[in-house]
């Protein structure tokens, strides 16, 4: 493992190693949530790195934004990327929260009345969400018949949904040439020309937590 020292771009393309005693701001921006109940939080504010959560008079949910979402607020993000995000639940009651589309939930993601939650984001998987058609064949984890076109948009760590594929699915191959793509777990029907979807992934893990 390899120590890098953060480079501060010091205007007129005057980019340095910081130094000690170098300041480094921080880009985060403060977003006030002020919904009463359930709410789905938009790309903007997760990217933005800090919610400050009011409204709700019980418990409540908050639902983040999809994968492909935060991804195209963000297209420099890669895989192996991560970021972090800061959710002040200031009411007296659990925010429970939910996961967009291609949203890894981890452990500890719920938000404790009157606490502050602290999470990591990382990139598993980027990419354009694709609904493509192909066959399963019960307890193979091989799926045939995509075209060379729609194999080509997917990657490894994608995940995949529709009948016959089991919760939790994702890409660990692609062979574009043969239309095939492989997946984590056996499908459990055989189906031909069976709508797929496969999608970007992101993990969010809580890391720490605190009270107000």
């Amino acid at each position: 493992m390899s120590q890098n020292r953060a480079q501060l771009d010091k205007g007129a393309n005057n980019v340095q190693a910081a130094q000690n005693n170098d300041i480094v701001m921080s880009q985060m921006n403060f977003n006030n949530v002020a919904v009463v109940g359930a709410s789905t939080l938009s790309a903007a504010q997760v990217l933005g790195g800090i919610i400050n959560r009011t409204g709700p008079t019980a418990g409540y949910i908050d639902t983040f934004p999809s994968a492909l979402e935060l991804l195209q607020a963000c297209p420099q993000l890669s895989v192996g990327d991560s970021f972090e995000l800061i959710i002040i639940n200031t009411v007296a009651f659990a925010n429970t929260v939910a996961a967009g589309a291609g949203i890894v939930l981890g452990a500890n993601t719920a938000i404790a009345a009157s606490s502050v939650r602290e999470y990591l984001l990382t990139v598993l998987a980027t990419g354009f969400t694709q609904v493509v058609a192909g066959a399963t064949v019960n307890t193979s984890p091989v799926i045939t018949g995509l075209s060379a076109a729609d194999a080509a948009q997917l990657t490894a760590g994608m995940g995949v949904t529709g009948t016959g594929i089991p919760g939790g699915a994702t890409v660990i191959g692609v062979n574009a040439a043969a239309g095939t793509v492989t997946i984590s777990a056996n499908a459990t029907a055989t189906n031909q020309f069976t709508a797929l979807t496969f999608t970007p992934r992101i993990r969010i893990d809580g890391v720490r937590s605190s009270t107000l």
